[in-house]
């Protein structure tokens, strides 16, 4: 009798440990979630205030591949954290991969982000910049490929998108002086929080 509950008392310590160390392996995907719900929505901003400086309508079909291309790095990184070990490199390859089109996407947001105003171009170019850094955010917390799912494995330290998403407000809504852009900014400020949660908080929680 004392050995089966022995036993049961070691099974229960070892499915505790296992559940823990699984979710410490996986812990980087939501840190990896997070970034990209700011980062991605960031971006599209930069085509908004220069549609707006310019009277233009958005270019809906750069915006759909910025958001699918996004997707397709949150979803190949839930596969590589749950790859096997001779699957997860080349899962990886693949993560790798979107993580550059997602970068690409940057790149050409960038070359368009150019007005003639220079209190809208001075925005633009501090939002552009703050923006370029969620791509090494994204790639850090990312594991070696040869560690996927290794217990109890070591990431870097988790990016504050808090920090970031201030940041980029504090310099979306300063004011240019453009009375188009002004009007704009404040409708494309990043929240972190969903708008039921801001709801229910009556705002508190932005």
């Amino acid at each position: 009798m004392r050995k089966a509950l022995f036993r049961k008392k070691v099974l229960v310590v070892a499915l505790s440990l296992a559940m823990f160390c699984t979710a410490c392996s996986t812990a980087w995907l939501s840190t990896l979630d997070s970034i990209l719900a700011a980062a991605a929505p960031a971006l599209i901003n930069i085509l908004q205030i220069v549609a707006a400086d310019k009277g233009q309508p958005v270019d809906a079909s750069l915006v759909a591949k910025i958001n699918a291309d996004a997707g397709i790095v949150r979803e190949l990184a839930g596969d590589f954290a749950v790859a096997s070990s001779a699957a997860a490199p080349g899962v990886c390859q693949q993560l790798k991969v979107a993580v550059g089109t997602y970068q690409n996407d940057q790149n050409l947001v960038l070359q368009l982000a150019h007005v003639s105003d220079s209190n809208t171009q001075s925005k633009v170019t501090l939002l552009a910049d703050l923006v370029a850094g969620t791509v090494n955010a994204i790639t850090a917390v990312i594991p070696s490929c040869q560690n996927a799912a290794a217990p109890g494995m070591k990431t870097a330290s988790p990016y504050s998108v808090a920090t970031f998403a201030d940041h980029y407000n504090s310099i979306l809504l300063s004011p240019t002086g453009n009375a188009a852009v002004d009007a704009v900014t404040p409708k494309l400020k990043l929240h972190q929080h969903s708008k039921l949660v801001r709801w229910v908080t009556f705002g508190r929680l932005q």
